[in-house]
């Protein structure tokens, strides 16, 4: 049956500006038009569903995600909850996290394989959520700190090693493969410039990879890792703070995808140490917050491709409030409410090689789609407290 949206503005996520009194209709699980209102005729036994005043967009796509994680204040204490009782927890985050009208997730680092669990319960219809690219365990060189995540990093060492490591995540159904290029904040001997994996070894993860026609996303802060990372072949560099014009450069020659994270450095500062983030993640924080402003304000000016992703899971980093990245970006003159949103939606399908299908609200993608109340033209706040409808594959949600 057609359903059809008529009188909202339409923002269709790829870039072009908004169309006023817009009509959006859709056929079972695909888009069949979404332009100005009086080019299409509307199917006599269409359902019609007036939007005056409000907007349509595409579903939100969030290009990295914890889903087993829970916003605690010092994630360490995400290991005392018991493996099947995350599960529950994980699967409850991600119906929430689709009502809030994130309809695709990429999931980049589960314990035990939580994530494989709930995208496949998802499928089965046993419970609702966003639809999930998982990546099981990171892959990581032996590295102090990785017990911070007890379960989620699968540690291997020389090629071999990792090769096997690669082969491990795809035999349990991972979607991509994450990979460790550089340490990491959030563990307490973790040294973000640092490199980790070489070069030879993350190029082993991305052959073992492209097997499956998948892509592999690096967690890269310093240069050289970013470096090393893009040169072994990988799709996406997951928070990039100490890129430089040098590393700019490669990136736009490359076609490599941005996945920024910001909110998490923004969440931490707001919530400090009297809310009980630990001193040692706020300290690296710190000493990185202006560089690594500046340097995403450049990435951003220069032409990078910057995919919306915002670490959900970590410290006060709530599921369902994803949005607030996209927020934050715009208030704090990174990018316009249209690039946000273009961002959040066509161009985190491009990063996760599904813009043939979702990402965008035109003819013939499948039909995800949100309904928020007000205007985002000029501010995107209304996705944070003014979602009305969200569809995820034509079927209404919420």
């Amino acid at each position: 049956m057609v359903v059809a949206f008529k009188g909202a503005t339409l923002i269709d996520g790829t870039g072009k500006a908004p169309v006023k009194d817009a009509l959006v209709m859709i056929d079972e699980n695909l888009v069949t038009y979404a332009g100005p209102s009086g080019i299409k005729e509307v199917p006599e036994k269409a359902e019609i569903i007036n939007i005056n005043g409000k907007t349509i967009i595409p579903g939100l796509i969030d290009a990295h995600i914890h889903l087993d994680m829970h916003g605690m204040a010092d994630t360490f204490e995400e290991n005392l909850v018991e493996d099947k009782l995350r599960t529950v927890r994980a699967a409850r985050e991600m119906h929430k996290t689709l009502l809030a009208g994130i309809t695709t997730v990429r999931n980049c680092g589960s314990v035990n394989y939580i994530d494989i669990a709930v995208k496949e319960a998802i499928a089965a219809g046993w419970c609702e959520g966003p639809r999930i690219l998982a990546s099981g365990k990171i892959i990581s060189m032996t590295a102090a700190g990785n017990e911070y995540f007890l379960g989620m990093y699968r540690e291997a060492d020389g090629c071999d090693e990792v090769r096997k490591a690669a082969r491990e995540q795809l035999k349990v159904g991972a979607d991509f493969l994450k990979l460790m290029a550089t340490g990491a904040y959030m563990n307490p001997g973790g040294v973000p410039g640092a490199s980790q994996l070489n070069r030879d070894e993350m190029a082993v993860v991305v052959e073992e990879a492209a097997k499956l026609g998948l892509r592999v996303a690096a967690h890269a802060h310093g240069k050289q890792g970013i470096i090393d990372a893009i040169e072994a072949g990988v799709a996406t560099i997951e928070h990039g703070t100490f890129l430089d014009d040098d590393v700019i450069e490669l990136m736009i020659k490359r076609d490599i995808f941005l996945v920024p994270t910001y909110i998490v450095g923004y969440l931490m500062k707001e919530n400090g140490e009297e809310n009980g983030v630990p001193e040692f993640m706020l300290e690296k924080s710190r000493k990185t917050e202006k560089v690594w402003q500046e340097n995403l304000r450049r990435a951003i000016d220069a032409g990078v491709l910057v995919a919306f992703g915002t670490d959900a899971g970590t410290n006060y980093n709530y599921h369902g409030n994803n949005a607030l990245e996209l927020v934050i970006l715009v208030e704090e003159g990174f990018m316009t409410p249209l690039q946000a949103i273009s961002s959040g939606t066509k161009v985190s399908a491009e990063a996760l090689g599904l813009s043939s299908e979702i990402g965008t609200l035109e003819e013939n993608k499948i039909a995800d789609l949100v309904v928020v109340g007000g205007s985002l033209e000029n501010k995107l706040r209304p996705l944070l407290d003014n979602v009305d409808m969200v569809y995820q594959g034509g079927k209404r949600v919420r």
